[in-house]
């Protein structure tokens, strides 16, 4: 698989520009958890990466699959990291639970060596950011962070169906 296949892992439509209508700490917030926590972007990468690497000699197509479905999830990161600077947060690796903060770490990837339920495990990564990035679509009252959240989301839905095909594999 080529660096030009990185591309079928990204839905066509262009993402938004990275804006903001005005610093909101709330929001902020918010997005700091796409950012770095248990079911964040930080998360999707490192997850993903490791399958793609302990999956490389079993299953060398799905391992491709996982490369590249990350490099689109690291520019989502990228995305998430902007817009909380923007809003006036800070893009550290942590979120915050109740008001505490909380360091994002390893333990927060789940780790599988099986093919089967490795793809299973990032099938439900992206369920849960699809559900979160919906919610905020519709709480977040800002209109370019609104679009970018609804942008992102159908490359998560693409990555869902693509994680699909693979689990077809295991039956």
């Amino acid at each position: 698989m080529s660096d030009q296949n990185a591309i079928l892992y990204a839905a066509p439509e262009p993402y938004p520009p990275i804006r903001v209508e005005r610093p909101n700490p709330r929001y902020a917030q918010m997005l700091q958890a796409n950012f770095a926590s248990a079911s964040s972007e930080l998360t999707s990468i490192t997850q993903y990466t490791y399958h793609s690497l302990v999956l490389g000699r079993s299953a060398p197509e799905a391992a491709d699959v996982l490369h590249y479905i990350s490099i689109t999830e690291m520019h989502h990161l990228d995305i998430f990291g902007r817009l909380v600077l923007l809003l006036g947060g800070d893009p550290r690796y942590c979120s915050s639970r109740q008001g505490c903060p909380v360091a994002w770490n390893g333990n927060m990837v789940t780790c599988h060596a099986s093919l089967c339920e490795a793809v299973r495990s990032d099938i439900s990564l992206e369920q849960a950011a699809i559900h979160t990035y919906q919610y905020q679509a519709a709480t977040i009252e800002d209109c370019y962070i609104s679009a970018m959240l609804n942008r992102i989301i159908l490359d998560e839905q693409l990555h869902i169906r693509a994680f699909r095909r693979i689990l077809e594999s295991c039956r």
